[in-house]
């Protein structure tokens, strides 16, 4: 076991200190912070997106689901919070 830690170890600085690996560890890092976004953030943003749609009259809220408003909300709101906080992340990694 402390053998294949130690390889996995030597990798990682391999990684880090070739201009390839560092582009392999900010795709890496930003394919995991869009799975944890979309697992943890957006769920939270579309449920309060979604009391504030309640208070929306009868009709309207049957319009806006017949034109798939709420697919473009969740694909806007989706794209805009794992490319912000991929943008948060990349430049702590670049500092």
């Amino acid at each position: 076991m402390p053998a294949i830690l130690a390889l996995l170890g030597r990798m990682l600085l391999w990684l880090v200190s070739t201009y390839a690996g560092q582009w392999v560890l900010k795709i890496l890092v930003t394919l995991g912070l869009t799975v944890v976004t979309n697992k943890l953030a957006v769920p939270a943003v579309m449920a309060l997106i979604q009391s504030y749609a309640n208070g929306l009259p009868g009709p309207v809220y049957q319009a806006f689901g017949a034109i798939g408003m709420d697919v473009f909300c969740s694909m806007v709101i989706s794209a805009s919070i794992a490319s912000t906080a991929g943008n948060m992340v990349l430049r702590r990694v670049n500092s």
